[in-house]
This record gives C-alpha cells, structure tokens and sequence, in this order.
C-alpha cells in the first residue's frame, strides 16, 4: 500500500475483537493526512501470534493472548456444553467467553469435564 496513493495499512478485528486481515485505510479528501479507518480496525500491526495464541484487540492495541475458539468448553457447574459468545448467568451474574485468554474458572474443556464428572455412569 502506497501513501502517496492515499492509503494506508490497517488490521481489521472481527465482532469479538480477534485479528481478522488487513486492509485499507483511506486518505480523507478534505483532510489531506487524516485517514478513514475502517470501523474494528488498527492502524498498529498485530505481533506474531506463537502456537495456541492469537492477537486480540484491547481497547486501542493489539494483545498476544491464549487462543481457546476450538476447544470444546463446557459449565464447570451444570457440565452442559458451552457456545463462545453466548451470555450465560453463574451464579447470578451474566458472563460470557469468547474463547481469548485464559479460560474462566467457570468453564472446563470437554475432556475435563468427562473425567470429573461423567453424564453417565459407565455399565460395562
């Protein structure tokens, strides 16, 4: 991308705040040296992520954070499986995970949570 034509880089996030592509910001006509950064993007280049990470958009950067969207998770209290993104209440309060960062005490892996307690018991 080319400055004088008016663009410059930009890192799109996608509706959680996970790096998505990068893409365009434009030079606004009336404000030569101003630029129409998409809505969820950066203008700051996202880091190298390391295996089982990801970057994640906090506030105004970009954050190198555990990356949990292909575990299958499930309530640590009730065992039933969890979907990223949805609100749920624990314990009387209204939480959600969308799979960055560490996993909250109130969600195990799938695997855990067969071995901790099963749904049924097991008739050999």
């Amino acid at each position: 991308m080319d400055e004088s034509l008016g663009q410059i880089p930009a890192y799109q996030s996608d509706v959680f705040g996970f790096y998505s592509h990068e893409t365009v910001a434009n030079e606004f006509a009336q404000a030569r040296g101003s630029y129409n950064v998409p809505y969820g993007a950066l203008l700051e280049k996202p880091a190298p992520a390391p295996e089982g990470c990801c970057n994640f958009k906090v506030g105004m950067s970009w954050a190198v954070v555990e990356d949990h969207r292909n575990d299958k998770l499930c309530r640590a209290d009730t065992g039933e499986e969890y979907v990223l993104g949805r609100t749920v209440v624990v314990d009387g309060v209204g939480v959600c995970y969308v799979g960055a960062g560490p996993i909250p005490v109130w969600l195990v892996t799938q695997e855990l949570n067969q071995v901790q307690a099963p749904e049924t018991p097991l008739i050999g």
